[in-house]
């Protein structure tokens, strides 16, 4: 059984998660633009969110790298209080 997310408001889009998806997902191949989008973009990450939620959540993304727990949770938690732009 997975342990249940606690979210709060406190995570922000350019505060934490921007960081964790350029550090992880702008790699060449991957999502540096090329063939994929950038998602250090507000706007692609936004519009991707329930496909970046599941893709964290089943170990799919980041490629060829593996996403703290801690980085996990702040990405999930940061789409489910509505991926803003904070």
């Amino acid at each position: 059984m997975k342990t249940p997310v606690l979210c709060t408001p406190a995570i922000s889009y350019s505060g934490k998660v921007k960081a964790i998806l350029v550090a992880n997902c702008a790699s060449s191949g991957c999502h540096d633009g090329n063939p994929l989008p950038s998602l250090a973009d507000y706007i692609t990450a936004h519009d991707a969110a329930t496909q970046i939620k599941s893709a964290v959540n089943s170990g799919v993304m980041p490629k060829n790298a593996v996403l703290s727990q801690s980085d996990k949770s702040a990405i999930t938690c940061w789409i489910e209080n509505g991926a803003q732009n904070n």
